[in-house]
């Protein structure tokens, strides 16, 4: 009997970790990727998909220096668009986006970038005021204006955000992955989305790892 036991014991002590390394090979194909938002075709091809790119871009932060996709190449972006006469919802997204930003602290490719609708009204001194009445304090927080036209064709062709002067539409904030594929819509007024934002830039960020595995 006790040499039964023996037995049973070793074949544990051998199968566990082969069951262990089974489980987490298994987990990585059970794995659930982000979705891709927009329209999505197969290349010419037919062999791979094509999904919806968010357009290059370049504003200016309050430094006075760009902001855009090539200069900070790779990179996770949180998109918000807003103007400094928006209260409602904007007050909400500005402060669960500042309770969001210092998460990230210790992973610098994750950026924010908060882009006026407003630039011909939304002067420099209102911006400095805005940022301290946020407190914002984060390097990885761009608070930004650039062309006006420009920003409206951000909006509506790469974000879909038509209508989007009325404030009700600018309590949405964007996930936009390293290859510049929209990720991730959210309520950045509403807390339980936000919570779900920070729990999906960390799973892009495993997606990401896993994919250059490969």
């Amino acid at each position: 009997m006790k040499g039964s036991k023996a037995i049973v014991i070793l074949l544990l002590i051998f199968l566990l970790p082969l069951f262990f390394y089974i489980l987490i090979k298994e987990g990585d194909h059970r794995y659930r990727f982000l979705e891709y938002y927009g329209p999505k075709h197969l290349n010419s091809a037919g062999t791979d998909t094509v999904y919806h790119t968010i357009a290059d871009f370049a504003v200016t932060d309050l430094n006075n220096n760009e902001v855009s996709f090539e200069k900070y190449n790779p990179s996770y972006w949180v998109f918000q668009f807003f103007n400094t006469q928006c209260n409602h919802p904007c007050n909400d997204v500005f402060y669960n986006l500042n309770g969001l930003v210092p998460d990230f602290s210790e992973a610098p490719k994750v950026k924010f970038v908060s882009i006026s609708t407003q630039p011909v009204s939304d002067i420099q001194d209102s911006l400095i005021a805005l940022k301290n009445k946020i407190r914002i304090t984060s390097p990885q927080w761009y608070i930004c204006t650039g062309d006006s036209l420009e920003t409206d064709k951000l909006m509506q062709e790469s974000f879909f955000l038509h209508g989007n002067l009325k404030n009700a539409a600018l309590n949405s904030i964007f996930l936009v992955d390293s290859y510049r594929h929209l990720r991730g819509i959210y309520d950045g007024a509403d807390p339980l989305e936000m919570r779900k934002l920070k729990e999906d830039i960390k799973m892009l960020s495993y997606e990401t790892k896993q994919k250059e595995k490969k």
